[in-house]
């Protein structure tokens, strides 16, 4: 039974250690948005919340946060429909390996 114990303990430690690790990627990949987290729950969390100018403020925040969510999820249903069908994309005359206003750039371009 102490065993068991000791490999439950050691599997909260290594959750522990890789969650900590996440959260630092995360800050390190997205420093604005990590930012903009920080300070909406510290906003709340101050009692920023408890007035109206708080609730407002905290109202237009929110919407335009959810704005950006809605329009990131549409842009990736599109190019998720791209990617998935790239006779399509060739049908279009679309065809990221011959234009040349990529500069370069191969991120999106089709592995053919």
């Amino acid at each position: 039974m102490n065993n068991s114990a000791e490999a439950i303990s050691a599997g909260a430690q290594e959750r522990l250690r890789r969650r900590e690790r996440d959260v630092g990627e995360y800050i390190r990949e997205e420093p604005l948005t990590a930012l903009a987290i920080a300070g909406a729950a510290g906003f709340i969390l101050g009692g920023g919340a408890n007035s109206r100018i708080g609730l407002a403020l905290l109202a237009i925040v929110g919407r335009i946060a959810l704005r950006g969510a809605a329009t990131s999820f549409i842009v990736g249903l599109v190019s998720n429909s791209d990617n998935q069908n790239p006779d399509r994309a060739k049908a279009c005359g679309e065809s990221h390996g011959n234009r040349k206003d990529d500069h370069g750039r191969t991120d999106f371009r089709n592995p053919d």
